[in-house]
């Protein structure tokens, strides 16, 4: 049995987090962290867990954790220096946020800013289970891949296999999310009454996941450029990403590539219709179809999942389960409901 420290427990992520470990069978403890609402029962602020998490909050430095592991989902900032000295005390950590998942050190400071620290860089374990396994078993210090990134990295993966055939420098991505991947803080821009019954279309020339994405992809396909649109869509939670990989002939076996890829991977799916949010939403799968369009020569990769599971805390306890070797979809089990 393992402890588990949440820092920043009030965020969407935190609160996915919290939801998820209270029902996982080798956490026997739960530390949530809080500032602003330290002393409070959790279920006071996260109603779906009353009866289930009364625990308090509490506010506690990063360098007083003494859990077996803790994830970090508060936004950057001070606290980051503090980060070395608690690794040094066994504690594993799982970042939640954009620092440290970019490894080339220039433009982690460029996309990120704030604090710096190059041995923190190269330790860090890009926490992707469908790519860095091995890795992630080894690892004390993991930083969770962006939820966009996660869908649009799975749907071309698998595509390496035709590298040489593809014209890697006119990838063209969009992808639609739901309103909880811009977080819980209050927006202008989120209200309902901006969002109901609209499509936003932002960041449209650079999106700070674009280079993550590249940096991943590039460690199998060398010479990958991305041209990626987000969207903010009329809905809670879930992303499609429609993706298309120009190819002047069919890529041979296209679909069984797909397969074979993922087939001993526990949360991908690859799908024979085109995937929908409702099939993956409140459940850490991936959903995955591709097909190829021989008049506009081009490879359709249209992948769809949670944002707020496999594409954050989902993913986040999988990485945890992988570094304390217990079978990896312990805690997991969850799927979508019909309808």
């Amino acid at each position: 049995m393992v402890s588990v420290t949440v820092v920043g427990a009030t965020g969407y992520m935190g609160s996915e987090l919290l939801r998820i470990l209270v029902n996982h069978p080798k956490v026997d403890k739960i530390v949530p962290t809080s500032r602003t609402h330290a002393g409070k029962p959790v279920s006071s602020f996260h109603k779906n867990l009353l009866k289930v998490l009364d625990a308090p909050f509490v506010d506690v430095d990063l360098k007083n954790i003494d859990t077996d592991v803790v994830f970090i989902t508060a936004p950057p900032g001070d606290w980051f220096s503090e980060l070395p000295a608690l690794l040094d005390t066994g504690v594993k950590a799982i970042t939640m946020g954009g620092k440290f998942r970019i490894k080339n050190a220039a433009t982690d400071k460029e996309v990120y800013g704030g604090y710096e620290n190059t041995d923190l860089l190269n330790e860090r374990v890009y926490g992707l289970p469908e790519l860095y396994r091995k890795e992630i078993k080894k690892a004390r210090f993991i930083t969770n891949p962006g939820c966009y990134a996660t869908s649009i990295i799975l749907g071309i993966l698998p595509l390496k296999e035709y590298r040489n055939g593809l014209d890697l420098q006119k990838v063209v991505v969009t992808s639609i999310s739901g309103t909880s991947g811009a977080g819980a803080t209050l927006s202008d821009k989120l209200h309902h009454s901006e969002v109901s019954g609209n499509v936003r279309p932002y960041n449209t020339l650079f999106h700070r996941h674009t280079p993550e994405i590249e940096s991943i992809l590039n460690e199998s396909f060398k010479d990958l450029s991305l041209s990626f649109i987000p969207v903010i869509g009329d809905y809670r939670r879930g992303i499609v990403s429609n993706i298309t990989v120009f190819s002047e002939s069919e890529p041979k076996d296209l679909a069984q590539t797909y397969k074979k890829h993922y087939q001993n991977e526990p949360f991908v799916r690859i799908t024979p219709e085109i995937p929908e949010i409702a099939n993956v939403v409140d459940s850490n799968y991936c959903d995955i179809n591709s097909s190829y369009d021989p008049k506009k020569k081009r490879i359709i990769a249209i992948s769809a999942l949670d944002n707020l599971l496999k594409g954050g805390s989902g993913q986040a306890v999988q990485n945890m389960n992988i570094a304390l070797g217990f079978d990896e979809k312990s805690g997991l089990g969850m799927i979508s409901g019909h309808p």
